[in-house]
C-alpha cells in the first residue's frame, strides 16, 4: 500500500509508511466496524488514509436511496469496490512534493473518451432544467465518466500530471485493488483541534494561453451572477450541515467568492468554518458527506435524482480522499479531478457541473470536456 497527499500550492507533502491493515465496508452494516477500527488505530498512534466513495452517502443518508416523488423506482447500481476503505500506517513523514520524472519516460495518458454521447448529455441537462422549473430542486450536479487508457508506470503518470497541474489537495493511493490519482483543488473538510474548515468550490472557467483572454475569463467568472448564486447556495447548505454539530454561534463564512487560479481553470471558492469540540469523525461524516458542492440543493433531492439519472456509480469521484492523524486532526479532499485505474492501464475519470435553470446545455458539455483537459495538457 502506498499513500501520499500533496499540497502543491504550499510545496509540502505527507507520505504515510509502515502499512498495517486494510479495513473495508461493502455494505451498510460494515460501517460500524470500519469506524471502530479507525478509532482504535488512532488511539494506537497510527495514521489512517481514507477512501470514501460517493455512494457511501446513500448509507449515511438512507433517504437518498429512494426515488424522488412522482418517479418510478430507480434500479440499484452495484458497486464492485468498497464504499469505505481505511488503510492504517505506523508513520507519517513530511516531505516536498514529488518532482517530474528526471528522464524521458513512456508513462503517459494514451486516450480519454467520453462514456456518454453528446446528444444524451444535452437531453439530460434539459430534463434537469425542467425539474428545476417545476420546483423539484434548485440545482443538480450532473456528471459522467470518461474511459481512460494509460501506458507505463502509474506513479510516473501521476508525477507528470501533478507537476503540470499543481493543486492543494492532490493524492496518490495504491492498494491491492486499484490506483487512485487525485488532482483535486477542493477541500472537503480539515480539522485542527476543535476547528473544522470546509472550502466549497462552485463556479469554474477555463484558462487561456493568451493573457488578455485569460484575465477576461477569470473576471467574467468573478462577476458571474449565475456562478455566484450557485456558490452561495452551496455555502448555505454547508453552513446548515456544520450547524448540526457546531457550537452555537460558531459557524461563520470566512471568505466568499474567492477567485483562484489553477493551471487549467479559474474557480470560485468560499470558506466556511465552525467549532466542533464534541463531534467525532463518524458524526462529522454523517452530517457532511457527501459534500454539497457535488450534489446540488436540496441535498437529499439532488442525490435521489443523481441516482436516477446517472448511468454508472460515481465510485471515488465526488467522494473524499485524505488522512487522519492519531490526535484526530485530518484533511479530506472532494475527490474531483480524480483518475481511478482498476487495471494497470485502464480506468475512469469523471467530470460534471452544477446545473441550474439558466444553464445552457452545450456550454455545460464544453465545460465537462475542458475539465478533462487535466489529463491531456
Amino acid at each position: 500500500m502506498k499513500c501520499r497527499f500533496e499540497d502543491r500550492q504550499a510545496g509540502r507533502a505527507l507520505a504515510l509508511s509502515g502499512a498495517r491493515e486494510r479495513f473495508t465496508a461493502n455494505h451498510p452494516q460494515a460501517l460500524d466496524g470500519v469506524f471502530a477500527a479507525v478509532r482504535q488505530a488512532q488511539q494506537a498512534g497510527r495514521w489512517v488514509a481514507l477512501v470514501a466513495e460517493y455512494e457511501m452517502g446513500e448509507w449515511l443518508l438512507p433517504a437518498a436511496r429512494h426515488s424522488p416523488a412522482g418517479y418510478a423506482a430507480s434500479t440499484p447500481k452495484p458497486s464492485t469496490t468498497p464504499r469505505l476503505t481505511a488503510l492504517t500506517f505506523e508513520h507519517a513523514r513530511h516531505e516536498t512534493p514529488w518532482t517530474a520524472p528526471a528522464v524521458k519516460t513512456e508513462a503517459s495518458i494514451v486516450s480519454v473518451t467520453p462514456a456518454i454521447d453528446h446528444a444524451t448529455y444535452l437531453a439530460r441537462v434539459e430534463q434537469i432544467r425542467a425539474m428545476i422549473g417545476r420546483g423539484e430542486l434548485y440545482q443538480l450536479n450532473y456528471a459522467f465518466p470518461f474511459d481512460v487508457r494509460t501506458q507505463g508506470d502509474s506513479q510516473q503518470v501521476y508525477r507528470q500530471l501533478a507537476c503540470r497541474h499543481p493543486s492543494a489537495h492532490a493524492a496518490y493511493i495504491e492498494d491491492e485493488t486499484r490506483t487512485i490519482m487525485s488532482f483535486s483543488p477542493e477541500l472537503f473538510l480539515s480539522r485542527n483541534g476543535a476547528r473544522v474548515i470546509a472550502r466549497p468550490m462552485k463556479g469554474t472557467a477555463p484558462r487561456h494561453a493568451d493573457p488578455h483572454a485569460d484575465a477576461a475569463s477569470g473576471q467574467a467568472l468573478a462577476s458571474s451572477v449565475k456562478d455566484r448564486a450557485e456558490n452561495l447556495m452551496i455555502v448555505d447548505l454547508l453552513r446548515n450541515d456544520l450547524g448540526q454539530l457546531a457550537t452555537p454561534g460558531s459557524v461563520e463564512v470566512e471568505a466568499l467568492f474567492t477567485l483562484e487560479q489553477y493551471a487549467s481553470v479559474w474557480t470560485l471558492t468560499s470558506t466556511v468554518c465552525a467549532d466542533l469540540p464534541k463531534a467525532d469523525f463518524r458524526a462529522l461524516l454523517t452530517a457532511m458527506f457527501p459534500c454539497g458542492s457535488i450534489t446540488g440543493a436540496p441535498k437529499i433531492a439532488a442525490m435521489q435524482h443523481i441516482r436516477r439519472l446517472e448511468a454508472t456509480p460515481r465510485g471515488v469521484y465526488c467522494g473524499a480522499l485524505g488522512w487522519l492523524a492519531p490526535n484526530g486532526d485530518m484533511s479530506l479532499n472532494v475527490a474531483i479531478r480524480t483518475l481511478v485505474l482498476d487495471t494497470p492501464t485502464s480506468g475512469q475519470y469523471f467530470a460534471g457541473g452544477g446545473i441550474v435553470y439558466d444553464s445552457l446545455a452545450e456550454s455545460e458539455w464544453q465545460e465537462c470536456l475542458w475539465k478533462a483537459r487535466v489529463l491531456t495538457r
